[in-house]
């Protein structure tokens, strides 16, 4: 299966890219795109974590880093805590099925998400290539 990135996924989760009227991006969005994340619990999101995603086909293989993804429509995505060290401090408490979140460009919300189903978060972290 062909991933974006060399480390086993923490989470699934569905997300939804912002159109521009919705205040998202004015121009596209590819894969390998590396977005702030928040809890949409948080009141604020003046912390923001790395938490980045690779939107995957239905068939579970990564999306191009140079085609356009749609906005306003739901899409697939394996999601990776970049900081290991935030994975037992912050995130397996807090991530599980149904969670909500927004992905981040500075202050400004581009989309958003939900959390399907987790996967290597509670596991020592696993290296798929060298």
């Amino acid at each position: 299966m062909d991933r974006l990135y060399a480390v086993a996924d923490d989470f699934e989760a569905r997300i939804r890219i912002f159109t521009e009227a919705e205040g998202g991006r004015s121009t596209p969005v590819c894969n390998g795109i590396r977005w702030g994340f928040s809890y949409a619990t948080d009141e604020d999101a003046r912390e923001l974590f790395m938490i980045w995603p690779d939107f995957v086909s239905a068939s579970g293989e990564s999306l191009s880093q140079y085609e356009p993804l749609p906005p306003s429509t739901y899409l697939s995505a394996r999601m990776t805590v970049v900081a290991d060290e935030m994975r037992a401090l912050v995130h397996r408490e807090r991530i599980v099925p149904g969670v909500e979140f927004f992905c981040h460009e500075g202050g400004r919300k581009v989309a958003e998400g939900c959390v399907v189903r987790v996967t290597g978060l509670h596991h020592a972290r696993e290296a798929l290539r060298q």
